[in-house]
């Protein structure tokens, strides 16, 4: 038990750190774009260099999932795939509405973080509904 409140502490330490690292990046790249005149590829690259922490972070929350036991693994995936079944869904809703209705355009940045939050809410539910059925 001990050892898994570690390896807990520590999983979390690492993915705030590069959330973290991932506002400072955003906030650079903010500041960096509106007072400099950069050339397309500069623009390019300081635009996408926030990436790098989300992959850091989806490392470290990857190397976490292969920690857990297969009852929290099954949970987990599960959650997964239904944030995946409902993106896929909404999109294609939203996709067919846009066809045929003037939609408001929605970013695709939205859907990484969307995702992810969805994700834990759902997973939390399905803890919240397996611990009622105890």
């Amino acid at each position: 038990m001990h050892s898994e409140k570690n390896s807990q502490s520590y999983f979390t330490k690492r993915f705030m750190l590069s959330m973290l690292l991932f506002l400072l990046l955003i906030a650079a790249q903010t500041f960096t774009i509106e007072l400099l005149q950069l050339s397309d590829w500069l623009l390019i690259v300081v635009t996408l260099v926030p990436i790098l922490p989300l992959l850091w972070a989806f490392i470290i929350f990857k190397q976490r999932f292969q920690t857990l036991d297969e009852y929290m693994q099954r949970l987990t995936g599960e959650a997964f795939l239904w944030m995946l079944g409902i993106v896929c869904f909404a999109s294609f809703a939203y996709g067919m509405l846009a066809m045929k209705l003037a939609m408001p355009q929605i970013s695709a940045a939205y859907i990484l973080p969307a995702v992810f939050a969805g994700h834990g809410l759902i997973l939390r539910l399905l803890l919240k509904e397996a611990d009622n059925e105890k």
